[in-house]
């Protein structure tokens, strides 16, 4: 995506992948999570079926509580610019700011 490279049918057999195994993405951290969301959203790849599922995996603790400023502000950008609102994932990323340890994974 950093590229502007787009091709359809990666980025179509990935989106596959992500929402028809959730095993799959179960196995995102943080990291992987907000930049497949960056990804798309660079490539104006708009996917409400996956960006839910990646919204779902964000809020699970193990990977919610492993988020740091820069992943955050990656998933809100992707969402704001993709026009998906979550209401959920937007609150949960507005609590995991306000953690004090947050501040100890920025550089």
């Amino acid at each position: 995506a950093r590229l502007g490279v787009s091709k359809p049918h990666l980025m179509e057999a990935i989106r596959l992948r992500l929402v028809t195994e959730p095993d799959f993405l179960a196995t995102f951290a943080a990291q992987g999570v907000a930049n497949t969301a960056w990804a798309y959203a660079s490539l104006g790849i708009r996917d409400q079926e996956l960006m839910d599922q990646l919204a779902e995996r964000a809020l699970a603790e193990d990977c919610l509580s492993e988020f740091k400023l820069k992943e955050i502000a990656m998933m809100t950008w992707a969402f704001a610019a993709l026009g998906i609102r979550n209401d959920a994932l937007m609150a949960a990323f507005t609590e995991r700011t306000k953690e004090a340890n947050i501040l100890a994974h920025t550089r």
